[in-house]
């Protein structure tokens, strides 16, 4: 048997709970393309990353892919959670003494 648990308030999920799956890609508009993005030579740009990355020694790429989430929530977390999802109401309550 499966046992689930709250992944933000680590509550046990006996009965109601709500999934949240988040994907995390990089965007890309095909249909905006202006007269910069025409006349580059996207050859003489990979050659020059290329060179980049022979004269530092450093071969590793940015990992550009798609990430996926998945968490469990609580009834409760669930409505904080579609309340402000980013949690940048929770950023601005943090406060730092003035030492």
């Amino acid at each position: 048997m499966l046992h689930f648990t709250c992944d933000m308030c680590g509550q046990s999920l006996n009965g109601e709970r709500y999934e949240v799956r988040v994907d995390v890609r990089p965007a890309f508009d095909p249909d905006e393309l202006d007269e910069i993005d025409l006349d580059l030579d996207h050859l003489d740009e990979i050659a020059a990353t290329i060179d980049q990355m022979e004269s530092t020694g450093d071969f590793e790429l940015t990992d550009c892919g798609v990430k996926s989430f998945r968490y469990d929530l609580c009834p409760h977390c669930r409505e904080r959670y579609t309340q402000d999802p980013l949690g940048q109401d929770t950023l601005k309550r943090v406060s730092f003494s003035q030492n």
